[in-house]
């Protein structure tokens, strides 16, 4: 999968997460796995846009 392919994928799942963290339906366990989830998807965005610049840095 391209970079871009995976960083739209990441974008619509962090979307997702953050619409259902504002169900009024959550219990905390809930809660905060869909917190964590939301890290760990922050991270990896953080990761494919590091790379990036990396990869931008190196072809000039």
């Amino acid at each position: 999968m391209t970079n871009v392919a995976t960083r739209i994928q990441i974008l619509r799942q962090l979307e997702t997460v953050a619409t259902r963290l504002e169900s009024p339906k959550l219990n905390g366990p809930q809660r905060m796995a869909l917190l964590r989830r939301q890290a760990e998807l922050g991270d990896q965005r953080d990761v494919l846009a590091e790379r990036a610049r990396r990869a931008a840095a190196t072809a000039v």
